[in-house]
Parts: C-alpha cells; structure tokens; sequence
C-alpha cells in the first residue's frame, strides 16, 4: 500500500475514529439528558401530586366551612342540639353536594352526638373507631377556639364575625388512606353567641377509586393506585408517600412519564445512520419540525376550547351547554335520576354597566362565575349564555336538593361585591325545572326554567322559583291579550272616558283622558295591564295614536276645558313621536295649548338629550307637560329645574293618608310649597273624602280629582257634569 493509499485511509480511519468519537459524546449527551430530564419530570409529577394532595385537603376543608361558619349552625348544633337540623344541614348536605362519605358531630365535651356514614345517619358511638385517628385534630381545633378573639354580637349581615378554625390529616379508616377533617362551629355574622365550647364537626373522605380517577384526570397521572407503604415500587412506576400524625400510612404509585428516553429513543436512529453533518442537519429539522407541531397543537387545542367556552369567564358557553344537557337527558332515558336545569339573571346588571362602563360589568360578571362556581358539584355544568345571564345544570338531584342550592346562589348573589369600582349589590332571580321524563327536548327544559325565572324577577327579584305548568298558562294568557289588543286598536274596540278636575271654585277647570277596553270575553281589562302588554307587544305606538287622536278631537267639544293625556316613557323617546302629534293637530284641528301632556317621573331618570330636546319642542308647540305621580320615584329638585315642566300632579298614595297621618299631611305640603316656589301649577289625584279634601286645601292644593266629584265618564257626559258643577258652585 502507497503512502498516498495509506494517507487516505488514515485520514478516512481518522474521520471514522473521529467519527464513532463524536457519535460516542453525542450519544453519551443524549443518554445522560435522557436520564436528567426523566429525574426531573418524576421529581416534578413528586410535587405535582404533593401539592395535589394539599389542594385535596383544602377543598375538602372549604366544602366543611359553608356549614360550619354560620349562625343557624351555632344555634342548632350548639345552643340546643336539632338532629333533624344536623341530619339535612350536616349529613344530608355535606354528603350529597360535598361528596364526604361520613360526618359527625361533637358536643362542648367532644362527645359524638350526631352521625353519618355513606349518605345514611348512623350511631354517633360508631365515631369511636376513628376517635384516636381524630384526637390530635380535635386538639388542634380547642387548641385554636382558646386563642380566638372574644366575639361580640352585631348587627345581622354587618361583617364576618369568625375565620374558620380546622384541622386536617390523613390517616387510615377501615383500612384506606382518607382525610379526616376535624372544624369548629363558629357564628359567621354574631346574631347568635354560644359562651362555651363549641360543637365540633369531623368528617371523612377516603381515596377510593373516584378519587384516582378524578385526581389522575386533572394531573394527567396514568395507572393511579394506592398502595401499601411495604409494597416496592414496579419498574417504571413512580411514588408518592403518604404520611399522617408523622407516621407512613401508604403510597400514591403512578406510570412515571418518560420523555427522554422517548426522545432518546427518537434521536439515536437518525443519529446512527447519517453523518455528522446530515446529523447537525436532522437535528436542526427535527427541532423546527417539532415546534412547529407544538405551535400547530396548541392553536387547534386553543381554537377547541374557545369555541366550547365563553372568552371572559371560561366557563362552557351556550354550544356546550346543550351538547351536556342532551347527553345528560339520554341518560335520562336509559333510566338515568332527575336532572335540573337553572336559567340565573343578574338583577341590577344593567346599572352597574351604565354608571361604572363595560369594564365593570365585565370584572363583575368574573366575579359573579366565580362564586357560583364554588357553590357546584364535580358533576354539575354552569354556563354563561351571554349577557349577564348563566345557566346550570345539575345531575342526579331531589327537589331539595336544587331548592338547598337555589337558596344558596340567591344569598350568595345577594351579598356585596367587592371590585376596583367599588362594592357593588345586584341580586339575581333564578328559575329552576326539574326533568324526570328522559324524552323532554333541551330547549323546552332552558324554556321552562326561562319562564321560572322571569316569574322570580315579576315577584320583585332576588328569589327563585320552581317552574309550574300554571306559568305556560300564564304566559299564553298574556299572549292571547295582546293578540285581542292587537285587533281591538285595529277594529276601533277601545274606548275614551273623561275624570273631571275640580278647582278651588267649584268649577271644572280640565279633564283627564283615560283609555279603557272591554273584552269580548273577560270584561274590563284593567288599564295597568294592558298597557304594559301594548308595551311589551310593540303595540305602544297604535295605543298613543289612538289616544291622542281621540282626545285630542274631543277638545274641541270643551273650549273651556284643559284636556290631559298620558305619554308613555317608550313614546316620548320614539323618532315618530313629534312627528305623529304635528299631524294628528293637523287632522283634528286640535288646539294644543289647551292640551296638557302627563309623564313619570321615569322619563326624567335617565337625564338624556333628546327626551330634554323633545320636551322643549313639545312646549314650544304650545302644549304643557304635568309631571305625573309625583313623590313616589325618583323625585328630584334637579329634574323640576332642568326639565320644561309646567305641573306637578300630588300621587294618590299621599293622598289616601290625609286626616289618618299627620306626616303625609305635612309631605304634601312641602310638594305644593316646592311647586309654587319654583312657580309650577299643583294638582293631586285620587281624592276620594271630604277629609282628604279638607287636607288638601290645609296645605295649599287647590286643584284636585278624583272619586269625590267624579268616576271617569263618557265624553257625552261631561258638558252635563260641567254645567252641573257650575250650578252647584253659584
């Protein structure tokens, strides 16, 4: 072999050994970062389910204190013992929505007094084969009830009066590793005050097979078991012991993850095979390749869950709502338990967004999920279907059982909120359904819990109701009249009286135009009610046509008489309002300065231009504007000096106490005071006795209506009454 074959061969055995060296440390460095990065991920899943096992014992804990930091609590465990109380507020609830397996009680001597195993109510003396177990946290919790401040009664919903008082440990009952929680009965607002000890609750929950499972769900544990503290961990399993009063009472063992000898295994092939520069190459691909599919996993994991979830609270949007409830009713079919559906509205939402802004309403809206949140099972689903508007569903539940829940969601809306803002206190109606039948359609369940809790928001909010077949009675009622209405404004079946206005003189110095419709079938429809229909139905248009035309057409029958007809919030903000009065003052010739406009108070709440803008026309044209039912909304000096009101009209709730309370007396004397001083006429309605006429004229108001001189009449009838009057007064 020649020099320059030898060379070649050197340098090609020096390339190789250079190489298989290269290829050695390569190999070497990805082996030792295999075993690194698998001690690191077995270390991590360590302190991944030592935490998990922490937060395990809290949540057990925040399940206990709802029950425990609470007045009645106190008063039915403590002052006077009520098994009943114990067996619903204590064992029935902190089993069916805390998922505990059992519960006792311990009176001021730590002697069981109540108790609960598995859902049923047991001998309390059966808590003597945990109460060793127990000792040290029932010592703990007296330990900690010594050192508690004095607590001193105040005022009901004033402030928190306690913090909770626990202690928690693991230990075995009946052979399997469980929490025992042992939690001090404590007032929560101080309308109840126990000067002794105070009854102790102590409850259980194992790691039973529910609990693997959930636990290897949220932290992606594969294989998660409990074992024996003596049994040695299998190859490739991973452990976590489990220690309670500073002995080992078993281990948690899970199937460690292995990333690097999976990647090892992944990178060593191409490795082998290539040269050092394809490997340099391979690697840099592989790298690239490998974020790439990281990045395009994470989109579509992203673009899933916001497709399926509501983007400011992360709760399950509307979709995946009705996707679990029709699962739920197909479980239902197969002979599945009762499932119930809650539809939650916010009471005062609205104003919260028009004082603070949208930021606001949003950071309350995160506020509000949250707590109702942790008020839920595992298993029950809450929704956010827009708005300020959730929805719940709930598995496998009694009547009680969503009543105990629908309780709790109103006092917990019900309290205030605090935010950046400032606290805020909206309320919230809830309508709950309850579905036994497995055939019933999703959309026909969120319709009758819909209809429930818009019958909770008629009874004045902050309630909930139960849906009941009357309400779809109710609810077809209500759409039959306005159907009826509909066709009475299209068919002239409405009808115009007149209530007549009495001066200081005797004489009638205007009247008032009411409307009134007599159903074919039900009689006389009360004016409130059907308004509010034409309101709701989009009839409030047609129905202020109708009255304006008429009313303003009979004013020619009465020269010397000043015509008063209401306007509607609704109407005096539509676009066509002006335009509808000029041409119906066209159409009947109608002067409009004999034409008295009356609106509520609500107009003015709002404070907006175009309502000022619309007033100021409307005077302008020559019309005068009464401020209808004075003092009983939000009556303000500011709106009566702002606004282009020419009257104010005394509302019939003061009236009716004239002669039997001396205040309202004196509050219609300061309305008629104020009227004057801001040079503004002052009529009050519903005068019904002499009494109360005799009232009136002692604080200064002397123009009234009401019973007294007159019951709305036809129009035929008031040039009689008219000249009655006259007679009467000369």
């Amino acid at each position: 072999m020649d020099k320059r074959n030898l060379g070649k061969w050197s340098s090609i055995s020096l390339a190789f050994i250079g190489f298989v060296l290269v290829l050695a440390g390569v190999v070497m460095v990805l082996s030792m970062l295999a075993v690194t990065v698998d001690r690191e991920t077995r270390l991590r899943e360590q302190e991944q389910v030592a935490h998990g096992v922490a937060g395990w014992i809290e949540e057990t804990q925040a399940r206990i204190v709802g029950q425990t930091n609470w007045d009645d609590a106190l008063l039915n465990l403590g002052v006077k013992f009520d098994a009943v109380w114990a067996q619903t507020n204590v064992g029935q609830f902190l089993h069916d929505m805390g998922g505990l397996e059992q519960a006792y009680v311990l009176d001021a001597a730590d002697q069981p007094i109540y108790g609960m195993a598995a859902g049923a109510d047991v001998a309390p003396r059966i808590f003597a084969g945990m109460a060793s177990e127990a000792a040290p946290l029932i010592a703990a919790v007296r330990q900690g009830e010594a050192r508690r401040a004095p607590i001193i009664a105040r005022p009901p919903f004033a402030v928190m009066l306690s913090k909770p008082i626990q202690a928690s440990a693991i230990s075995r009952v009946g052979g399997t590793p469980s929490v025992i929680s042992a939690t001090l009965v404590q007032p929560d607002f101080g309308t109840v005050l126990l000067p002794g000890r105070a009854p102790i609750v102590i409850t259980v929950e194992s790691l039973n097979a529910d609990f693997m499972t959930e636990f290897g769900r949220r932290f992606l544990l594969s294989g998660l078991s409990s074992t024996p503290v003596a049994t040695a961990a299998a190859p490739g399993e991973a452990s976590y012991l489990l220690r309670g009063n500073g002995a080992a009472i078993g281990r948690l063992s899970w199937r460690q993850q292995t990333p690097g000898r999976q990647l090892l295994d992944q990178a060593l092939p191409p490795v082998l095979a290539l040269l050092a520069l394809l490997m340099a190459a391979t690697g840099f691909l592989y790298m690239r390749a490998r974020r790439g599919a990281q990045a395009l996993v994470a989109s579509e994991s992203r673009s899933s869950f916001m497709a399926f979830h509501d983007h400011l609270t992360g709760l399950p949007n509307r979709a995946l709502f009705q996707d679990r409830l029709s699962v739920a009713l197909r479980s239902l079919q197969r002979g599945g338990e009762p499932i119930g559906v809650f539809l939650i509205d916010l009471d005062r939402f609205k104003q919260v967004n028009d004082c603070y802004g949208h930021g606001a309403g949003d950071a309350l809206i995160i506020e509000v999920a949250s707590r109702l949140q942790g008020l839920l099972r595992a298993n029950d689903t809450i929704c956010r279907l827009g708005g300020d508007e959730f929805a719940i569903l709930c598995m496998s539940v009694s009547p009680k059982g969503l009543a105990t829940l629908a309780e709790r969601i109103i006092t917990t809306l019900r309290d205030p909120i605090e935010l950046d803002f400032g606290r805020m206190f909206v309320g919230a109606s809830a309508g709950v359904t309850v579905i036994v039948d497995g055939r019933a359609d999703g959309g026909e369940a969120l319709r009758q819990a819909d209809l429930a809790m818009y019958s909770a928001k008629d009874a004045g909010g902050s309630c909930y109701r139960f849906f009941e077949p009357e309400m779809d009675l109710a609810l077809k009622t209500r759409q039959g009249l306005e159907a009826d209405l509909r066709e009475a404004l299209a068919n002239d079946g409405l009808t115009m009286v007149y209530q007549p206005q009495v001066d200081a003189r005797g004489h009638t110095s205007g009247v008032e135009a009411l409307v009134r419709w007599d159903h074919h079938l039900r009689g006389a429809v009360a004016p409130t009610c059907f308004v509010a229909i034409a309101e709701e139905g989009g009839l409030i248009e047609a129905l202020g046509a109708f009255t304006f035309r008429r009313a303003f057409a009979d004013s020619l029958r009465w020269p010397n008489l000043r015509v008063a007809v209401n306007v509607s919030a609704i109407q005096l903000r539509s676009t066509g309002f002006l335009p509808l009065i000029r041409q119906i003052l066209k159409e009947t010739g109608a002067d409009s300065r004999r034409i008295e406009l009356e609106i509520t108070e609500g107009v003015l709440l709002n404070d907006d231009f175009a309502t000022h803008q619309t007033l100021r026309t409307l005077r302008e044209m020559g019309f005068t504007i009464a401020l209808d039912d004075f003092g009983t909304g939000y009556s303000s000096l500011s709106y009566l000096r702002k606004y282009p009101v020419d009257k104010v009209k005394i509302d019939r709730s003061f009236i009716t106490s004239l002669g039997n309370d001396r205040e309202a007396e004196a509050v219609v004397g300061a309305i008629v005071k104020l009227a004057r001083a801001l040079s503004l006429d002052v009529i009050a309605e519903g005068v019904e006795t002499e009494v109360q006429l005799a009232g009136l004229r002692r604080a200064g108001c002397r123009d009234v209506q009401g019973y007294i001189y007159s019951r709305p009449m036809a129009a035929d009838d008031v040039d009689g009454f008219v000249s009655g009057m006259v007679a009467s007064a000369a």
